[in-house]
């Protein structure tokens, strides 16, 4: 992400994302041994049932998955995106936000009006049931103006700017709300009037000329076994910056 802040063409970081999806599923696995290590010494929990590391009922867990879900979208990573999808298994049926994002890419869609966390994520959800464009754009404005507010409590990285040490380091790179892009990609909203610090207009526009051009940073079929298909039901052509 501070690559992206600082510059860094996005052709050059796309390929980068693919292995930190990877780095996210050793991560998630690691915290599934765990869990039954736990389970075993404490029978009376209950068997061990397959559950994402994360929790979409923690602020930080929430906001880290829907920024990395939403950039995959945005790079038209179609083999992260089923990556974290299959991840995230355990995680459907509970948020509309996340439903609407990966709507496109899985056969069994499941619309929900609500967010786990509330708004300002609830906003943000909301376009998806205008049929005005001009009154998703107004939703997207305001999510926005509502989002950096609401991350006070995110722990790694709200008011990192601020937190300067002494030898120069900070916990800053970049305040970005990935999900309002995908969003207006996903479902094709004119973002022309937009400009807020916070709205990753620079990767929206490349996702959208890979779509005009239909190209994908990466198609791997093999990960969407059982989750569904490429993006928008479009037809599958195995590519890696190609057409």
């Amino acid at each position: 992400m501070l690559d992206y802040t600082a510059g860094v063409p996005i052709e050059e970081l796309a390929p980068r994302l693919s292995d930190i999806v990877d780095r996210f599923s050793e991560w998630n696995e690691a915290d599934q041994h765990q869990q039954k290590k736990m389970l075993s010494q404490y029978p009376e929990y209950g068997p061990y049932k397959y559950r994402a590391a994360p929790n979409f009922g923690d602020l930080s867990d929430y906001e880290d998955t829907l920024q990395l879900l939403s950039v995959a979208i945005l790079l038209r990573d179609q083999r992260s995106v089923m990556h974290i999808i299959r991840i995230f298994r355990s995680h459907r049926r509970q948020d509309g936000l996340f439903e609407q994002l990966i709507g496109a890419y899985v056969d069994d869609e499941m619309p929900l009006d609500s967010c786990v966390l509330g708004q300002p994520y609830e906003t943000l959800l909301q376009t998806v049931y205008e049929s005005d464009e001009g009154a998703a754009q107004t939703l997207i404005k305001k999510y926005l103006k509502q989002w950096y507010p609401a991350m006070k409590d995110h722990p790694r990285w709200y008011n990192g700017h601020l937190r300067i040490s002494d030898e120069g380091y900070a916990p800053y790179y970049g305040y970005w709300a990935f999900e309002a892009g995908a969003m207006a990609f996903v479902f094709d909203l004119d973002d022309s009037g937009i400009d807020h610090f916070a709205y990753p207009t620079a990767l929206v526009a490349y996702g959208r000329a890979l779509r005009e051009e239909n190209r994908y940073t990466s198609i791997d079929m093999n990960a969407a076994d059982d989750v569904g298909h490429v993006e928008g039901k479009q037809p599958c052509h195995d590519t890696d910056f190609r057409e």
